[in-house]
């Protein structure tokens, strides 16, 4: 099984002053990233990798914390990273018990073909991917409100 994670709802680009790799996750995405907890039990994850952005380790640091995991920074899931490179990466690595943590952005390949079905991914959002079952999606919990940024 690997899991493929959104980042958890970021406070608003118009509304941060800082580096986007700063932004932090919005009152809304700390609920989401705690709900992670439940609504990733019973998912077996022995690595956790994600983007080397704070909205990105803070959606994984509650599920870190309850699995008694290591967050791994990785630097092809950064949202400038090549996506290209980042897929010649996963042919290297075993993906079973992983979740790769981003903004998705970097699924689609430099010839515009998503590798993984991330269609409309909310934030907080994840994919299951099972060699031996279709893709499921899974919705953040608490869902991120249709007028919410």
């Amino acid at each position: 099984m690997v899991v493929l994670l959104r980042h958890a709802h970021a406070i608003g680009k118009q509304s941060w002053r800082g580096s986007d790799a700063h932004r932090p996750l919005s009152a809304l995405g700390q609920e989401q990233a705690a709900g992670l907890v439940d609504t990733l039990t019973g998912v077996e994850l022995r690595v956790l990798y994600c983007s080397p952005t704070t909205r990105c380790l803070d959606t994984l640091a509650p599920l870190a914390a309850a699995d008694g995991l290591a967050i791994h920074e990785h630097p092809l899931l950064a949202p400038d990273a090549a996506a290209d490179d980042l897929f010649a990466a996963l042919d290297t690595v075993d993906l079973t018990g992983t979740l790769w943590g981003t903004a998705l952005a970097a699924c689609t390949r430099t010839d515009g073909t998503r590798a993984f079905p991330i269609g409309d991914t909310a934030k907080g959002g994840a994919w299951l991917l099972n060699a031996h079952t279709p893709p499921r999606y899974i919705d953040p919990d608490p869902p991120q409100a249709a007028t919410r940024s």
